[in-house]
């Protein structure tokens, strides 16, 4: 079966799912998709660094960009049409860009697997494997994935999760024999290079992320995260991280969005790339300082001892 066999059997799978269409089929499977919409993650991972593991929310962080980042390099290089390029009715949902592989499919299984792997909670593998097969099979049914799409977003998804695995180890003790100021000069040249090797607004803003909440955790003298269970009495702690981290989040995702120059003009990827990194910065430095100026860090904070450097942080992941 040659390529263009494999895509017009794509196009039947879809028209034929599309039969089964229900207003309730479509806000299932329109809430299934945005679940691995970019808003979701900016939601997510924000509440697993602040009000979660900090350690977790580091690594799920780090995969999750990673996954992102590589899918959307492939989708340049292949640059597969969508199937509505070839039959617009079958199009549910607005989006545009190329097709092959999945992110949603991707990074959706990277994002729930991985989180049911780091996570002590069992009942997270069952459910993380339902939401990552919502999201694919959403796909499909909205009309903007072939079923191969998917499923080679799918499967990349379970070899970076291997991937992650495997490296993480040799990852973290190279970075042990590292000092600070090359790790630091690490999270600003790698990604950097990543941009250069594929520049574009998505992966300005993925690599710019990457850095700043990397500086941020090198800056961090402590772990400025609660743990993973939420002591008695913290629920008004935590809600304030949620209100004064997401407010600044916001302001800067958002409001800096307005303020810096559009799209059109010639410095965008630029002030894109400014605007993500302190972001990143925002999640892993900024955020959790004000948590503590504020008094609202978990309790038990202040009697951390000071880190020497990012590996305190992430030295017990192995």
């Amino acid at each position: 079966m040659n390529g263009n066999e494999l895509l017009r059997y794509g196009l039947d799978i879809i028209a034929f799912i599309q039969q089964m269409r229900s207003p309730v089929a479509d806000t299932i499977f329109r809430g299934g998709t945005l679940l691995g919409q970019e808003v979701f993650y900016l939601l997510a991972l924000p509440i697993l660094l602040w009000c979660g593991d900090l350690r977790l929310g580091v690594r799920l962080s780090f995969v999750v960009m990673v996954s992102h980042y590589i899918n959307i390099s492939l989708k340049d290089i292949l640059a597969q049409p969508r199937p509505f390029a070839f039959r617009p009715e079958l199009q549910l949902f607005p989006v545009d860009g190329y097709s092959l592989p999945s992110n949603h499919a991707q990074t959706g299984l990277v994002f729930w697997l991985g989180l049911a792997k780091l996570a002590p909670q069992r009942y997270l593998w069952p459910l993380g494997i339902v939401i990552a097969g919502l999201i694919g099979f959403s796909r499909i049914y909205l009309g903007v994935h072939f079923p191969s799409d998917v499923l080679a977003g799918w499967v990349l998804g379970l070899v970076l999760l291997i991937g992650s695995g495997l490296a993480e180890p040799l990852l973290v003790n190279w970075l042990g024999r590292l000092k600070t100021w090359q790790q630091a000069l690490l999270a600003l040249m790698g990604p950097a290079l990543l941009f250069w090797l594929h520049p574009g607004k998505d992966s300005a803003a993925i690599v710019a992320a990457l850095s700043g909440a990397g500086i941020g955790l090198i800056i961090a003298r402590r772990c400025a995260g609660a743990g993973a269970g939420v002591p008695q009495g913290e629920w008004a702690k935590l809600s304030g991280r949620m209100v004064v981290g997401f407010t600044g989040l916001l302001l800067i995702w958002a409001g800096l969005k307005v303020v810096f120059p559009q799209e059109e003009h010639a410095c965008f990827l630029l002030f894109r790339y400014i605007r993500y990194w302190l972001a990143g910065l925002w999640l892993t430095l900024g955020a959790p300082w004000l948590f503590n100026l504020l008094g609202l860090a978990p309790a038990g904070i202040d009697r951390i001892k000071p880190k020497k450097n990012i590996l305190d942080i992430t030295k017990s992941i192995r």
